[in-house]
């Protein structure tokens, strides 16, 4: 029988904020790609002296606004922080599992307790400097 933790790994089942982290930095990693396209265009644009004195600019991508909903399992459990042999503390984790089939045939559960969660983000323009006089 397999052991808890390679059980977890199967089925996917992590604490919230790292599925939520995973999320954002995949939002994040996107944008990243969209801008390095758009430079890289730019700069062929720019060395090209057709394209370049006609005046063309390479258009550029953004997310203004990514809506996520995660239909998952939410499980509520106690994390032992120990020192030794002695207990420092019992702090509550919210662990999350998506609905998968995997999960899904292996507790029997029922799709219709599933919890949803709905993330909502928003492009914040950058903060502007002002500079002393």
């Amino acid at each position: 029988m397999p052991e808890i933790n390679e059980f977890m790994e199967d089925v996917l089942i992590e604490p919230l904020e790292d599925i939520l982290f995973h999320v954002g930095r995949g939002i994040a990693q996107s944008q990243l790609e969209l801008d390095k396209n758009s430079l890289a265009t730019q700069i062929l644009i720019d060395n090209n002296k057709d394209l370049s004195e006609a005046g063309i600019k390479a258009t550029w991508y953004h997310f203004p606004e990514v809506n996520a909903e995660l239909k998952m399992n939410l499980s509520l459990h106690g994390v032992v922080e120990k020192k030794g042999e002695k207990v420092q503390s019992v702090k509550l984790k919210i662990f999350s599992a998506p609905m998968n089939a995997s999960y899904k045939n292996t507790f029997d559960y029922d799709v219709a307790g599933a919890s949803t969660i709905k993330v909502k983000i928003v492009s914040v323009p950058p903060s502007i400097e002002v500079k002393g006089t």
